[in-house]
């Protein structure tokens, strides 16, 4: 009777434990990071009335008689699934998905405790903690490297919100886009004498067009048949078998006219034998007053007056000339088609120059079209002078050597202004005349002819301006301190060679005073297909900033020899498509993210970012067995095994998810089910208990 009794009361007390388990559950429903507990039961020791036997001859086994004395609490666990996520959108809320628990420590890390509720914040002091003010544990980075070694022990997470980061000095820069290769261009810069005159262009972005072939022009200076010959254009001479030459000249109010014949058998096959029969047949005038002397000089016919009187030549014509090309060359003689020319004792008139073999070749008159001057474009800067040139500067030197035997006296000078026009100043104190200007380039001719005309004693005449294909780009860079700095880089088109077919560019580095730039330019070149073929070294720049920082070295880096990964040469307008460096300046802690790894980021003023640092996870054997501590916490125990601990997704523990918490994972429908049984399985042994009250009252009351 009694142990029915005690059995009841046994049933009370586990169900009210019951009860005091799902009322502790439905309790924190909506506690971050709370596990669910679940209560199991178990019966008490049984009193044995009987043993069991075994069964003996013909007497069959006996089961044991047993009754029970009750139930008691066989344990109470946690159910450590998932609850759900709920997004925050505040950076240091976080949750971990799968497995593990955030490790925290309220004494520096002489202790740790563990818990899945993720609520965290940053207190005064940087220092990352839960709501009770533990801190969070982790791995803090390398503050140079910015590497975080999580072999290293865990410590406690603090990252102070006034955190700067140093400088970072330039020392890689990357350029790459295209330079202009085509035969028109839109960004341009004044000429200056060492560009090469094949790469040079018109005010209107229009090349020039010189030094297209690799045939270089010859002056006439032997013996080859006229017909074989060129004006200064390229066109050939053409005379029919009976071609005739006339020409007139006037001395002492007298003229003298003569045909000379073209032929093998005539007068004339070459424009030596023309020089020798004019001045064979005017000097053998009687009583003309006529003296001359006729010759041919840098492929010029020259017809120098010997006489003290004034003569005219006039009346120049041809006959079986096709296309009048022999006649265009001799009536500069007599200054132009229709007209006349006088020639004082002891001066002289040419006409223009014959060439042998035609190219690009230009002619300048110093005395308004008497004596002309042919200067031949010869490729190569090695070579000029002495009537060739390649470069602009080359074009000057001759033109000055030629003002130097010319009216003008060798104190009148040609240059190159900052405008990229040939100037001429005279110096010779009286007025001087340049005359037409002839090319077989006519955008070069255009741009020399605005020399021609008069100019007056200590005045000048100037060419139009020559334009050179550049590129100019700007990017920022950042000495030691962070100080921001603006290079300049330049890219000029200097010269085109007509065999390897390759263009080669310059490139300038410069920057505002006080800097100072060692190895500030060199050389790039380009094949036919525009593609990169060479780079001059040292690629790099040298920059003394002069504001009590280091030099610095700066590597440049305009693509790979031989493909088109960074600078190209396309008939398309130079422009810059990518720039980089690697340099940047100091800055300030303006944010921070968390990422599924569980680094913590910050990113910065200067637009940098680097981890900060790294939460860690515990993972233990049996979750269970972990002693809950209250606020969310737990502590390792004997059964629960020794920590593991590790980065989020690996060795087994979950990711994190950022800007998240984990919800409660109680479930009220079953706290309610379960609410409902505990209170009658209480109604049920109170029962007993009150039944065997009642059997006892009974056998109380027998007599």
């Amino acid at each position: 009777m009694m142990r029915s009794l005690w059995s009841g009361v046994s049933g009370l007390q586990a169900n009210q434990e019951f009860m005091d388990v799902v009322g502790n559950n439905i309790a924190n429903v909506n506690t971050v990071g709370f596990k669910a507990s679940l209560i199991n039961f178990s019966d008490v020791l049984s009193q044995t009335l009987s043993g069991a036997s075994a069964p003996q001859g013909n007497l069959g086994g006996m089961n044991p008689k047993q009754i029970g004395l009750g139930t008691q609490i066989a344990n109470i666990n946690k159910n450590f699934s998932q609850g759900s996520l709920q997004t925050t959108n505040i950076t240091t809320n976080l949750a971990i998905q799968g497995n593990g628990f955030f490790i925290v420590s309220g004494d520096g890390g002489n202790t740790y405790e563990y818990t899945r509720a993720g609520n965290f914040n940053f207190d005064a002091n940087g220092n990352l903690v839960d709501p009770l003010g533990n801190i969070v544990q982790g791995w803090m980075a390398n503050n140079t490297t910015h590497t975080i070694n999580t072999a290293s022990s865990i410590q406690s997470l603090n990252v102070p919100q006034n955190m700067t980061v140093p400088a970072g000095v330039t020392k890689n820069i990357s350029i790459a886009g295209n330079l202009n290769g085509g035969d028109t261009i839109t960004e341009m810069s004044p000429a200056i004498g060492t560009d090469n005159m094949n790469v040079l262009f018109n005010s209107n972005g229009n090349a020039i067009g010189i030094g297209q072939t690799t045939q270089t022009a010859s002056l006439e200076t032997g013996s080859n048949d006229l017909k074989n010959d060129y004006n200064i254009n390229g066109q050939p001479i053409a005379l029919a078998s009976d071609a005739t030459v006339s020409m007139s000249i006037t001395s002492n109010s007298s003229t003298y006219q003569h045909t000379f014949h073209y032929g093998s058998t005539n007068d004339f096959t070459t424009l030596y034998g023309l020089a020798d029969k004019i001045q064979t047949y005017f000097n053998s005038l009687v009583n003309s007053g006529i003296s001359i002397n006729a010759s041919v000089s840098n492929g010029e016919l020259v017809i120098q007056n010997q006489g003290a009187n004034q003569i005219t030549i006039s009346n120049i014509t041809t006959t079986g000339d096709t296309g009048g090309v022999l006649a265009g060359i001799l009536q500069n003689l007599q200054g132009g088609p229709g007209n006349s020319a006088k020639i004082e004792g002891g001066h002289t008139r040419t006409s223009l120059p014959v060439f042998s073999k035609p190219g690009d070749a230009v002619a300048l008159s110093y005395d308004n079209g008497a004596y002309y001057n042919t200067y031949i474009y010869n490729y190569s800067s090695s070579n000029e002078g002495g009537g060739n040139f390649s470069t602009l500067a080359g074009l000057v030197k001759n033109i000055n050597a030629d003002l130097e035997n010319s009216p003008w006296g060798s104190s009148s000078t040609a240059s190159i202004n900052q405008d990229g026009q040939i100037v001429i100043t005279n110096n010779s104190g009286s007025s001087q005349a340049i005359g037409a200007v002839y090319s077989n380039n006519i955008t070069l001719g255009t741009i020399l002819g605005t020399l021609s005309g008069t100019t007056a004693p200590s005045a000048i005449c100037a060419s139009q301006p020559f334009e050179a294909d550049i590129h100019n780009t700007s990017i920022d860079v950042y000495d030691s301190l962070g100080n921001k700095h603006t290079l300049t880089f330049n890219f000029r088109k200097v010269s085109y060679d007509p065999t390897t077919q390759q263009s080669t560019w310059v490139w300038t580095a410069s920057a505002p005073a006080p800097a100072n730039i060692l190895n500030s330019s060199g050389t790039l070149k380009f094949d036919s297909n525009g593609q990169l073929t060479y780079e001059s070294s040292p690629l790099a720049i040298t920059v003394n900033w002069n504001n009590g920082t280091s030099s610095q070295v700066i590597n440049l880096n305009y693509g790979s020899i031989g493909t088109f990964n960074g600078l190209t040469q396309f008939s398309l307008p130079s422009q810059t498509t990518s720039q980089t460096q690697d340099g940047f300046p100091s800055g300030s802690l303006q944010s921070i993210l968390v990422n599924q790894d569980g680094v913590i980021e910050g990113l910065f003023s200067n637009g940098k970012s680097y981890p900060l640092a790294q939460i860690a996870i515990a993972t233990f054997n049996n979750d269970n067995g972990l002693m809950s501590k209250g606020g969310s916490l737990f502590a390792a125990t004997a059964n629960s095994g020794t920590p593991v601990i590790s980065t989020a997704g690996t060795q087994g523990a979950g990711t994190i998810a950022p800007s998240t918490l984990e919800e409660s994972n109680v479930d009220l429908g079953t706290e309610f089910t379960n609410m409902i049984i505990a209170e009658r399985a209480y109604q049920a042994n109170t029962r007993i208990i009150s039944t065997s009250d009642q059997m006892l009252q009974t056998l109380l009351n027998i007599q």
